[in-house]
């Protein structure tokens, strides 16, 4: 079986290693590098009973779980540790605890620790684009290929019925499987491509509630005759009220 994955960041290295490990042959293909988009950015936090009560708790202690043993199995220092982490906000200036000193004697003055959320039981956290290189070079050295290019559209076999690779660059990859896995892209690639009928919702989960000013910068992409994108220049970002603390995640580490 051959399947090609679309995409290098940590969705398409992860699934091209646990592909490979099984004796599947596949090709990822990335138009930039490894990692060069959120994969690379993001904050590599891992939780193993934030979802709890939710459909994806099974999910997130797998997740948690196979975290905690890929170190035995991939090769290099991709940062992964186990910490505490707390919740906690940052005062304003004008604030009177603006000056009080921390709970926690590496935190700057001024930011107020609310609760623990997890402790090295629960909480951990990965180097993001080390961890996504590291799963991506121990793909490549079970047999998977890295190839650099850009997707242009997904290939259908003669029947018209099933997809049977992707254009690169001009040339197709067949494949007996496609994995689009190019982040925020995917949907609007899938959309375009496979010409799903389905409705989609587009979900964001904050801490707190925030109010975007914008004005538009460039023309919207008109995807069919109900989905519509504009593109959008963010101008200002401002608190809404929403009864909520700001909150953000504090990793715990020992002062040197």
């Amino acid at each position: 079986m051959r399947v090609v994955i679309c995409g290098g960041g940590v969705i398409g290295a992860c699934t091209a290693y646990f592909l490979s490990r099984r004796g599947i042959d596949v090709t990822v293909v990335e138009r930039t590098e490894v990692a060069a988009a959120a994969s690379g950015k993001a904050g590599g936090f891992l939780a193993l009973d934030w979802c709890a009560g939710t459909p994806l708790d099974a999910l997130a202690r797998r997740s948690f779980a196979l975290h905690a043993a890929l170190p035995g199995e991939i090769a290099g220092d991709w940062g992964y540790r186990r910490m505490t982490a707390y919740s906690g906000f940052v005062v304003p200036e004008a604030d009177a605890r603006r000056h009080v000193r921390p709970e926690l004697d590496w935190l700057s003055d001024g930011v107020i620790i609310a609760q623990r959320l997890g402790t090295t039981e629960t909480t951990g956290i990965v180097h993001p684009r080390k961890f996504t290189a590291a799963m991506m070079s121990a793909a490549q050295k079970q047999g998977t290929e890295l190839r650099r290019g850009q997707v242009t559209r997904l290939v259908r076999r003669a029947d018209g019925a099933d997809v049977g690779g992707v254009e690169v660059d001009g040339g197709v990859i067949e494949a007996d499987a496609v994995v689009i896995a190019m982040g925020p892209w995917s949907l609007l690639s899938a959309i375009r491509q496979l010409r799903l009928a389905h409705q989609y919702s587009c979900l964001r989960f904050y801490p707190y509630n925030l109010s975007n000013k914008y004005t538009p910068s460039s023309p919207a992409i008109k995807i069919n005759s109900e989905i519509t994108i504009t593109c959008a220049k963010l101008r200002k970002i401002e608190w809404r009220d929403s009864g909520l603390r700001p909150m953000a995640i504090i990793p715990l580490r020992t002062p040197t």
